[in-house]
């Protein structure tokens, strides 16, 4: 099985050299508006909900709700489920959400230029230059922030991904990758991908992340800090905050995620953050209170 993906940040999209590998390896491609159209739709979500999680945007009482634990949990499910469903090739910044026990994904950096970015915009999306300027450096600071949520430093990490794509060679018609570097690139890496689909074969860690995924969905309404693994369909839910009842709050994890279909057992236990104080004061004592006449 095919898994690509390929981070990549608004007006960057490699389209010439995501169609060449889509058709080289059958792949169906998802963007990430595509992703989250798709989440809307199952999981009776509204999509600029599922934006405004995405991208760290203010959530009216979420404190209450949980949309934005129960948003990121459903789109972990749809992307785990379109995994299952066959050869993929995401684009975006959303394969960021895929665990790295997800062996077999072949990860590419698009290194697009600024430039082309904003030419972009310019001639396909009728924006000025200023205009552009500030839509691209808005939604990378959007970014930036879904990284963060990610406990990541950044999404652009070279260290993170299998190849960096360079554009040395654009089409200045078309504001993208030539034919001849697409096929001189694909020529170069196609070893690599290759030998990441068979290990994708050999494993069942998709099957466990759709799995921890819906146990995820599944607990996101309890509002709790928790990390979620499976192996071989055997659970464990990491409190990582602070919680009023323990013996309670294990006990709703262990009810909830034993009715997710797949699991075979469920444990919890107790993270390195969950005693750690929640709340930082800082008081200054130096100034004297003066009362108001």
């Amino acid at each position: 099985m095919t898994l690509i993906a390929i981070t990549c940040g608004i007006y960057a999209s490699p389209h010439r050299f995501i169609d060449a590998l889509s058709g080289l390896y059958q792949c169906t491609v998802y963007e990430d508006p595509v992703l989250v159209k798709q989440t809307a739709q199952a999981h009776n979500l509204k999509t600029d909900l599922l934006f405004r999680s995405i991208q760290c945007r203010q959530i009216p009482f979420d404190n209450f709700t949980h949309d934005r634990k129960k948003c990121l949990a459903a789109l972990k499910v749809q992307i785990s489920q379109n995994i299952l469903n066959g050869p993929c090739l995401f684009s975006g910044v959303l394969s960021h959400l895929i665990p790295a026990s997800v062996s077999g994904i072949y990860r590419i950096m698009s290194a697009t230029p600024m430039r082309i970015r904003r030419q972009r915009a310019m001639s396909l999306y009728q924006l000025s230059n200023q205009a552009a300027a500030t839509a691209i450096a808005r939604s990378d600071q959007r970014d930036q922030r879904f990284a963060a949520q990610l406990n990541l430093d950044s999404l652009w990490d070279s260290a993170r991904h299998d190849m960096v794509l360079e554009w040395s060679k654009i089409d200045a018609a078309t504001h993208d990758i030539t034919r001849e570097a697409v096929s001189q690139t694909l020529e170069k890496i196609r070893p690599d991908i290759e030998s990441s689909m068979e290990n994708a074969n050999k494993n069942m860690h998709a099957v466990d992340f759709n799995i921890s995924s819906r146990v995820e969905a599944a607990l996101a309404g309890l509002g709790h800090h928790l990390i979620v693994e499976s192996d071989s369909g055997h659970v464990m839910v990491t409190l990582d905050r602070k919680v009023m009842n323990l013996a309670r709050a294990q006990k709703e994890i262990v009810d909830i995620a034993r009715a997710v279909p797949g699991v075979e057992s469920v444990k919890t236990k107790i993270g390195p953050n969950f005693y750690k104080g929640g709340i930082v004061r800082n008081l200054n004592l130096t100034a004297p209170f003066k009362r108001k006449t």
